[in-house]
C-alpha cells in the first residue's frame, strides 16, 4: 500500500479535533485543490511539507521516526521499544521515544493504529537530513546536555537585573507617552520608521540600539499596538501607567513568560546557580538537532527579552525570573521591589520654574506633573521644567489656575516659588483668549474662531504656520476656517496660541487628539469547514455509503500499481480476503491480479465491503 492511500486512511480515522490540530501544525489551508482525504494524504507527503514538519520534531519524535524507519516493515509499538532500549539508551528514553511517537503520529509523519507504519516520504527526508548532520538512530537516544558553570553571587546578579528592570519599565512607560502625542509609523518590510525610532531614542533616553527590543515587550504586553502602519498605545497601556513600577515590571514579565514558544518551554531551568541563558542555547541545539536557525532566533530573542527585563542578567537567572518561572508572579515581585529605586511622591520646585524629582516619582503624580511640565532630563532623579506653554497646555486638558496650584502645594517639598505663582496666573487669565467653536455649513463641519483681541485674530492670518487652515475674516472678532473645530485648536495650540475649544453653547470642552489602538488578536484560521468537505468528499449513496470512499482507495492503488487487501462479499454471505493488485476499475468492475492464487480476477465493486493495506 503506498503512503498516500495509508495516510489518508488515516486522516479519515482521526476526529474533527484531531483532524484540525494535524490541518494547524502542518499549515494545511482551506485549498479548494484538496478535494478529499486523498488529495490532503498527498499534500502532506509532499518533501517541503514533510522537511518542514521534521525540523520542527523534538530529538525524541526524530528517535522514534528514525527507529520506526530501520525497522522498515509495519511492527508493534513494543517492538520499536525493545529496538530504542537495544541501542543502550535505557527504558526511560524508550518510554520517551514512544511518546515521541504518538506526537509525530498526530503530525502525520506516521501511522500508528495495532502496528507502526512507517512512511517512505518520512524515511527519504531523514536519510536526507543525516547528509546534513542530522544524528544517526543512536545518537538520538542520548541524554540531554547538563546545567553549565555554577554561579554563586545571587546578591550582584539580582543588583544587575534589577537595574536592568528599571531601565527598560522606564522606558516603555515613556514609549507609551510618547506615542501618545504622536504615534510612530511601521515600515511596511517591519520596524520603525528611522525618524521616529531616533524620536524614541532620544525621548527615552535610551540607546538606539534597544528601541526595537523594548517596543516588542510593550507591543507583547499590549500597552502599544499597530493601527494601520502606526504604533500608538492602547486603553490598557494607558491604565498600566497608574501602576507602580513593580507592577508595571510585573505586566511586561508576564507577557513575556505567556509568549514563550511551546517548544522552548520544557528547556527553561528555574535554577538560579547557572548558566541559564547559555545552558538553555545548548539545550535547544541538542532538543531540535533540525531546528537550525528557526529555533535559534526564537531562543535568542526570548533571551535578549529576558535580559532587558532583568529576568536574566548576566547569563543567570534572577532571584525575581526563577519565581517567575516557577508560577510564583507574587514572589517575583517582591523580589524585584527590593532591588528598585525607592519611589517617591514629593518634589523639589525651583525659583527658575524647574523641578528635581530626587527618584522615580510615583508613576499616577508623573502622570499629572507631565502635563503641565516638561520633562528635561530622565533618570533615577528626573528634572522637569514648567513654562507658559507647558501650563496652557495644561489648562487646555482641563486643568484650571486652582487645580494646578494645589496639586503643586501637595507635590513641593519647597512650596510654590513667586515666579512660578505669577506665570501660573498670568497663563491662566490669558488662556482661552481664542475661542473655537464648531460650525456646520452645507453639512460640513467647520470652525469659527473668536477673541476679543482683534489684532490677535489679525495676527493669526498672517501666521505662515497657520496658512493651511485657511483662516478667512467673518467680521469683528471672528475668524473662519473650512477645517474641524479639533483640527484647529491643535494647530493653534501647537503654534503656541492661547487657545481653548467650547461647544454651540459656549462652554468650555476638554478636547483630545490621542487615538487609542485596540490591539490585535492572533487567531487560528477557522478549518470547520474544511474538515466538512473531507467528511462530505467520501460519502456514498444511503445505501453503500462507503462507495466513493472504497472506488477512491481502488483508483489510487490503480495508479500506484500497490498490493492491497480486497474484502468480497460471498453469494453465501460468506466474506473471504483476497490480495490484489489493481490493474483497472470501469463499468462497476474492479480488475485484478490475485498474488496469492497468480491468477487474474474481476470483481463487482457492489461485493467489495473494504480496502486495507497489505501486510498491516
Amino acid at each position: 500500500m503506498t503512503d498516500a492511500l495509508l495516510v489518508a486512511t488515516h486522516v479519515r480515522s482521526l476526529s474533527d479535533d484531531e483532524l484540525l490540530r494535524l490541518l494547524h501544525a502542518r499549515g494545511v489551508s482551506d485549498d479548494p485543490r484538496i478535494a478529499d482525504f486523498f488529495d490532503l494524504a498527498e499534500k502532506l507527503l509532499e518533501r517541503q511539507s514533510v522537511e518542514r514538519a521534521l525540523r520542527a520534531c523534538d530529538r525524541r519524535m526524530l528517535l522514534a521516526l528514525s527507529a520506526a524507519a530501520e525497522l522498515r516493515s509495519p511492527h508493534t509499538l513494543a517492538e520499536l521499544t525493545s529496538f530504542v532500549a537495544s541501542l543502550g539508551a535505557g527504558e526511560e528514553t524508550a518510554e520517551e521515544a514512544a511518546d515521541g511517537l504518538a506526537r509525530a503520529g498526530a503530525l502525520g509523519l506516521v501511522v500508528v493504529d495495532d502496528h507502526v507504519h512507517s512512511l517512505d516520504a518520512v524515511g527519504s527526508a531523514l536519510d536526507e537530513f543525516r547528509g546534513k548532520g542530522l544524528p544517526p538512530t543512536a545518537a538520538l537516544a542520548d541524554h540531554p546536555p547538563t546545567a553549565l558553570n555554577v554561579v554563586t553571587d545571587t546578591d550582584r546578579i539580582d543588583s544587575l537585573a534589577g537595574e536592568r528592570a528599571f531601565t527598560t519599565t522606564t522606558a516603555a512607560g515613556e514609549f507609551v507617552t510618547e506615542l501618545l502625542r504622536a504615534p510612530a509609523r511601521e515600515l511596511g518590510r517591519g520596524g520603525l520608521a528611522l525618524p521616529d525610532a531616533r524620536r524614541l531614542a532620544t525621548a527615552t533616553g535610551i540607546e538606539f540600539e534597544s528601541v526595537g527590543a523594548v517596543l516588542r515587550a510593550a507591543a507583547a504586553a499590549q500597552l502599544l499596538a499597530l493601527d494601520g502602519r502606526n504604533w500608538a498605545p492602547t486603553q490598557h497601556g494607558l491604565n498600566w501607567l497608574e501602576l507602580s513600577t513593580a507592577d508595571r515590571w510585573m505586566a511586561l514579565a508576564s507577557a513575556w513568560c505567556t509568549a514563550i514558544p511551546d517548544e522552548i518551554r520544557p528547556l527553561l531551568s528555574a535554577r538560579c546557580d547557572a548558566r541559564w541563558a547559555s545552558t538553555l542555547r545548548e539545550k535547544a541545539r541538542w532538543r531540535y538537532p533540525l531546528g537550525g536557525e528557526r529555533v535559534s532566533n526564537r531562543v535568542d530573542a526570548l533571551v535578549t527579552q529576558a535580559e532587558l527585563l532583568g529576568i536574566v542578567a548576566d547569563d543567570t537567572l534572577s532571584r525575581a525570573g526563577a519565581e517567575l518561572l516557577e508560577g510564583h508572579p507574587d514572589a517575583a515581585a517582591t523580589h524585584l521591589r527590593s532591588t528598585l529605586p525607592h519611589e517617591v511622591s514629593q518634589v523639589y520646585v525651583q525659583d527658575d520654574l524647574s523641578v528635581i524629582s530626587p527618584g522615580p516619582l510615583v508613576p499616577s503624580r508623573d502622570s499629572r506633573l507631565r502635563v503641565m511640565a516638561d520633562i528635561e532630563s530622565r533618570s533615577q532623579a528626573t528634572t522637569y521644567r514648567f513654562t507658559r506653554a507647558s501650563i496652557d497646555r495644561a489648562l487646555g486638558a482641563g486643568e484650571d489656575e486652582s487645580s494646578i496650584v494645589a496639586f503643586l502645594t501637595d507635590l513641593s517639598l519647597t512650596g510654590i516659588p513667586q515666579p512660578l505663582r505669577y506665570l501660573i496666573s498670568d497663563v491662566a487669565a490669558h488662556h482661552g483668549l481664542l475661542r473655537v467653536r464648531e460650525s456646520i455649513i452645507d453639512g460640513r463641519a467647520t470652525s469659527i474662531i473668536r477673541s476679543s483681541d482683534d489684532d490677535l485674530l489679525e495676527t493669526l492670518t498672517v501666521d505662515q504656520n497657520l496658512a493651511s487652515l485657511s483662516l478667512r475674516r467673518m467680521g469683528h472678532g471672528l475668524l473662519e476656517s473650512r477645517f474641524s473645530r479639533d483640527l484647529v485648536f491643535w494647530a493653534l495650540q501647537d503654534a503656541r496660541y492661547p487657545v481653548s475649544a467650547e461647544d454651540e453653547h459656549g462652554e468650555l470642552v476638554r478636547v483630545s487628539r490621542h487615538h487609542v489602538a485596540e490591539p490585535s488578536v492572533d487567531s487560528e484560521p477557522d478549518l470547520s469547514g474544511f474538515v466538512s468537505r473531507l467528511r462530505g468528499s467520501v460519502k456514498g449513496t444511503s445505501a453503500h455509503p462507503d462507495d466513493a470512499w472504497l472506488i477512491r482507495q481502488l483508483e489510487l492503488a490503480v495508479r500506484s500499481r500497490s498490493t492491497v487487501i480486497v474484502a468480497v462479499a460471498m453469494p453465501g454471505g460468506e466474506t473471504v480476503e483476497l490480495s490484489l493488485e489493481p490493474t483497472g476499475l470501469a463499468g462497476g468492475r474492479l480488475r485484478g491480479r490475485d498474488s496469492t492464487a497468480d491468477v487474474e480476477r474481476t470483481l463487482p465493486l457492489a461485493s467489495i465491503r473494504s480496502v486495507s493495506p497489505a501486510g498491516s
